[in-house]
């Protein structure tokens, strides 16, 4: 008995989803970075998440909840391995410095189309890598990039994160 429910999860389920079985790419802009990055040295992500606001009626006394927009706050975050000569994290910074740049003074974006980009995040089939999920965020730009931390005892490659803002995802 307890045997069919077993075999009915593994029905349902099937191999599962894995955390680790994802692909990132950031499709490239004008002057930002130089085409699209190298997705395979994306160390980790997550999904955002997503919620819906509240919009309160009064009617006739009564309080009434009913759903408002849909709501997409946070941001994407992606920790990035680096390549050797930093090259990885320079399309970053470059990108950041075309929006506003601190050499120069000035903002090379003319309007926001020219420095917001696409982002997509593709969960990956267990069994032979192929694309079972697709996340495309809209509108992407980097707020931020991490510190990279450096050790005499550490042997490990250098990583660091990308904090992106973007207006929205939408699963396909």
């Amino acid at each position: 008995m307890g045997n069919s429910k077993i075999s009915e999860l593994k029905r349902t389920l099937g191999m599962g989803a894995r955390a680790n079985k994802y692909r990132v790419t950031i499709v490239g802009v004008g002057g930002g970075p130089n085409g699209p990055m190298v997705d395979t040295l994306a160390k980790a992500t997550a999904i955002p998440s997503r919620s819906t606001h509240e919009v309160e009626i009064w009617n006739q006394g009564k309080l009434t909840v009913i759903a408002g927009d849909a709501d997409f706050s946070g941001t994407w975050n992606v920790t990035f391995m680096d390549t050797e000569d930093h090259s990885l994290r320079g399309q970053f910074i470059d990108w950041m410095e075309f929006i506003d740049s601190v050499a120069a003074n000035s903002r090379g974006a003319s309007d926001h189309s020219s420095y917001m980009s696409v982002g997509i995040l593709q969960q990956l089939s267990t069994i032979d890598n192929s694309v079972t999920a697709t996340y495309t965020f809209s509108d992407i730009w980097p707020k931020s990039i991490s510190d990279s931390a450096l050790s005499d005892d550490s042997s490990d490659m250098i990583e660091f994160s990308v904090e992106f803002n973007f207006t929205s995802w939408a699963k396909s």
